[in-house]
């Protein structure tokens, strides 16, 4: 609360995100009605890996939806995450269907899901949600990660000396040419 007028100022709020918030689903409801009766907005961040019954009322109780695609193919998701990605494509349909606004988010990591044909058949899907669809987030693969694992004695199993490809930059920009979602690029 302490922040608020700063909030109102900017437009922005609150952002639950940590792991996946999703898995405290309850907490998030409660605290995100708590906020709106402030006149607080509300943000989830997540990767919509639950069941839609149990997705649905969080994703009522919050402002906007920022949304993981990691892979498209069911496969390279399955590679990259350990989880299948068909309850998660479904769940952006759903939000999507709502109206609910989202900012959709792609992690793209050199040799693991930065294949041109995914990157281009995530965007088409992307594109396949329409207006709820406000803003695409771009977030390149960096490695300040390294340093932590190593701390922790774990064993980081990314290549660290990869680099994002500037050309992938290039044909997303060129991919969303023309539609109404707002492109932006992290950079590190």
């Amino acid at each position: 609360l302490r922040d608020k007028a700063y909030y109102d100022r900017s437009g922005g709020g609150v952002t639950f995100s940590g792991g996946d918030p999703i898995l405290q689903g309850n907490f998030v409801i409660e605290i995100a009605n708590r906020l709106r009766k402030l006149g607080i907005k509300t943000a989830l961040d997540t990767a919509g890996n639950l069941a839609w019954d149990q997705l649905k009322p969080i994703i009522d109780a919050v402002d906007l939806v920022l949304y993981d695609i990691k892979a498209f193919d069911a496969a390279l998701h399955l590679d990259c995450t350990g989880v299948d990605n068909e309850l998660i494509l479904n769940n952006a349909r759903q939000i999507s269907g709502l109206g609910k606004e989202m900012i959709i988010r792609m992690v793209i990591v050199p040799g693991l899901n930065d294949d041109m044909e995914d990157i281009r058949n995530r965007i088409n899907f992307i594109l396949s949600l329409g207006s709820a669809v406000k803003q695409l987030d771009i977030l390149p693969y960096h490695n300040l990660g390294v340093g932590k694992y190593a701390r922790l004695g774990l064993n980081y199993s990314i290549n660290p000396t990869l680099n994002f490809d500037p050309e992938i930059k290039k044909e997303i920009t060129e991919l969303l040419v023309g539609s109404s979602v707002n492109l932006t690029f992290s950079e590190f």
